[in-house]
This record gives structure tokens, C-alpha cells and sequence, in this order.
């Protein structure tokens, strides 16, 4: 309980992972302090799992980030606990199982072609994050929900500051009152022109603005929120997990080396990139009644962060855990937990994959001797984990 940790150390904020492993051997629960919210972090794995594979005792539905959400989640599957969020699942599922997301492969690497297209025409050198790690996504969302390409400039500021309200919450008031009113415009235009007879533009939009639920069209408040999650979850996630694989291939240029040579080493090694840099650090739970992990008391309605990255490093369950091993047992790199685990485990994970391999497959073929070409910089939200720069030589 005593280990000098805190989240927004620079020196953890700069690299976590020893602060983790010390919370492992020293404090595997600890109190924590973050924008002046006081809570829990929960360093091992096996806690980690009890915490995820237990939804009863530990819930949602006062909001995964560090701030005690009401009624303005309402919408978001993250809010949700049984039965609720099966059913709410259930409603969003068809959309990102891995049969659907495949038919949006073609679409995916026809952007990232063109972005690639557009370094080429920059380079020789590029930032890779602005240039194309980060409007991929973002592109991709915008195309997957149907919304108006030229407010891929709005979508993005909105998204970079709603990532900054998890560790902050105040960072997110703003954005979130302009969100919820385009959604509600959108949603509000789509319901309009169907009712009228008339077609909406194709996309989740409208497909979502039309479903009905129990018997009626979802709540235009829930609407607002479920949008949001899909546009943070979908967009700066993805991009880490872009940044951060090219990010530890090219730190070692023979591990770029090798998945030029052969791409099939693609999907192993973005499993051993999400176990080895997940996007998020950890996501918050509360439990509804007093209970203890190992010998720490915990009241009721407690804050507990369940750290992903440094379940994702306990030595328990991987062997070697601070080695970046593109060639790591594939049955080790199922128990990472950088897409959550249980009932909660990350709706969009497919696309997400998808849209990595895609992305790095295209740099491989584009750009074979493509390099680091200076320092790099993380996301400032302490809860996250990505290159927010990555500068690179192409040739």
C-alpha cells in the first residue's frame, strides 16, 4: 500500500511498465490519486481477471473512466450491466462480427492505399501518425456510419479531446455538448426523411436511428451516447494500435525486416503488440458491495482501475513479459487483455485487428525500407498508451 506510484508521474507517465512491475511485486493493490479523484489500481493478473470475469461485483454503470457517470451514459455498452447489456450487445453485434467486418476489408485498403498514395507525394519524410495512422480510422468510421466527409476535421478534434476527458473529465464537457448535437441533428434528419418515405443516406447512422428497441426507436439520448463510444472506442484505439506496432518493429529494424519478407507474420505479431503496448492501460470498474482483493478491504462503490498493461506483462502468464517477441506462442497472446475480457470484451476488437493488418500490410508493400526518423511522443491522456508522434523516412 506504501509504493510511490502515481499515474501522473513523468517518468510513469513517459514508460509505465516498471512502475507496474513494482506495483506486481510490492502493491498489487494501491491507492491511487488522478485529477483528484481518489481510487484503486489493481496490478496483477489473476486480480485483473476476477475483476473483469466477475460483472455482479463489479459493474459499469457508473462509467469505465475515472469519473462517476448518471444517466448521460445511457447508450453506451460500457454503461450497462446484466441483462441490459446483453440485449444492448445483442442490437450492436451484427454490425462488427468478423463475417460483416470482412466485407469491409476492400473499403479499408482502398483508403489506405490512398493515404499512402498522399506520403509518397510528402515524403521522403512523414509524420505517421498524422499522415496515416490516425484519418485511417478515423476515414473508416466515417464511411462505416454513413456522416458527411467534410466533418472528418470536427469528428477528430471531438475524438482527441473526449480521449483527454478520461483521465480529465472536465476536457470532455465541451466536446460532448457538440457531439450530442450534431448526433441529435443526424439522428433527428435520418428519422425524417424515413418517416417521410424517403431514403436516408446509407450507414450504422441510420441503421441504428431506425432499429427499434423493445418495440421503439432508441432514445435519442441513448443514440448520443452510443455514437460517442463508437467514435472514441473506434478511432484512437486503432490508432495506437497502428502507432505502437510500427512504432517496436522499426525500433529493431530487423523485426521490420522480417514481416516485409513475410506478411503472414502480420496477425501474430499485432496480438504480440496489443499484449505488449495496449491502447488503454486500464478501465475502471465499481463494485456494488463491500468486498477485499487479497488482503485490502474495499468499501462499496469504490473506484478500482483493473490495469490491462501490466496484466498483459505479469510474468505468471508469459514468459519473458518485457520481450517483444513477434514470434510468441499463439495460445500465450489469447490472454491478453488489451480488448477487455468477459461480458464486456471490446464489440469492435475485429475491425479493429482488421484495420491494423490492413494498414500494416500496406505500409510493408509501400514502403519496405521505411525507418524512425527522430523521437517519438506519446498521447497525453495518462490512461492511454500511443505514439501521438512517429516520425519516419519512407525510403
Amino acid at each position: 500500500m506504501g509504493c510511490p506510484y502515481s499515474p501522473t508521474d513523468p517518468d510513469v507517465v513517459a514508460d509505465p511498465f516498471p512502475a507496474y512491475a513494482m506495483l506486481r511485486e510490492q502493491c498489487p493493490v494501491h491507492h491511487t490519486n488522478m485529477a483528484g479523484v481518489d481510487f484503486l489500481t489493481v496490478a496483477s493478473r489473476d486480480d485483473v481477471h476476477r475483476i473483469l470475469t466477475s460483472p455482479n461485483l463489479w459493474v459499469n454503470r457508473h462509467g469505465a473512466g475515472i469519473a462517476y457517470s448518471g444517466e448521460d451514459g445511457r447508450g453506451n455498452l460500457q454503461h450497462y450491466d446484466q441483462p441490459e447489456h446483453t440485449k444492448r450487445r445483442v442490437l450492436m453485434r451484427n454490425e462488427f462480427n468478423p463475417l460483416e467486418v470482412r466485407k469491409l476489408a476492400d473499403s479499408t485498403r482502398t483508403l489506405a492505399v490512398g493515404l499512402a498514395d498522399e506520403m509518397e507525394a510528402a515524403g521522403p519524410h512523414v509524420e505517421l501518425h498524422d499522415a496515416f495512422a490516425c484519418p485511417l480510422p478515423i476515414l473508416g468510421f466515417i464511411d462505416l456510419m454513413g456522416v458527411d466527409h467534410d466533418d472528418r476535421g470536427r469528428i477528430k478534434a471531438w475524438a482527441d479531446q473526449l480521449v483527454l476527458g478520461l483521465s480529465d473529465p472536465k476536457q470532455a464537457v465541451k466536446p460532448t455538448a457538440e457531439i450530442k448535437a450534431y448526433i441529435n441533428a443526424a439522428v433527428s434528419e435520418r428519422r425524417r426523411i424515413a418517416d417521410a418515405g424517403g431514403t436516408p443516406r446509407p450507414g450504422l447512422l441510420t441503421e441504428y436511428s431506425l432499429r427499434l428497441l423493445d418495440g421503439e426507436r432508441i432514445p435519442l439520448v441513448e443514440m448520443e451516447s452510443m455514437v460517442l463510444q463508437l467514435l472514441v472506442a473506434g478511432h484512437e484505439t486503432t490508432t495506437s494500435l497502428i502507432t505502437n506496432f510500427m512504432w517496436r518493429v522499426l525500433e529493431e529494424p530487423s523485426r521490420w525486416a522480417r514481416i516485409v519478407a513475410d506478411q503472414s507474420l502480420i496477425p501474430n505479431a499485432i496480438e504480440e503488440s496489443l499484449r505488449f503496448d495496449p491502447p488503454v492501460l486500464g478501465l475502471f470498474r465499481t463494485n456494488v458491495e463491500e468486498t477485499a482483493i487479497g488482503e485490502v478491504a474495499v468499501p462499496a462503490k469504490s473506484k478500482v482501475m483493473a490495469l490491462y498493461a501490466s496484466a498483459n506483462r505479469d510474468p505468471e502468464a508469459f514468459p519473458n513479459p518485457d520481450v517483444f517477441d513477434i514470434d510468441r506462442d499463439e495460445m500465450q497472446l489469447k490472454r491478453h487483455y488489451s480488448f477487455g475480457w468477459g461480458i464486456h470484451h471490446c464489440l469492435g476488437a475485429p475491425l479493429a485487428r482488421q484495420t491494423a493488418r490492413i494498414a500494416i500490410e500496406t505500409l510493408a508493400t509501400r514502403f519496405p525500407n521505411i525507418r524512425l526518423d527522430g523521437p517519438t511522443e506519446r498521447l497525453a491522456p495518462e490512461i492511454l498508451w500511443g505514439r501521438r508522434k512517429l516520425p519516419v523516412a519512407l525510403h
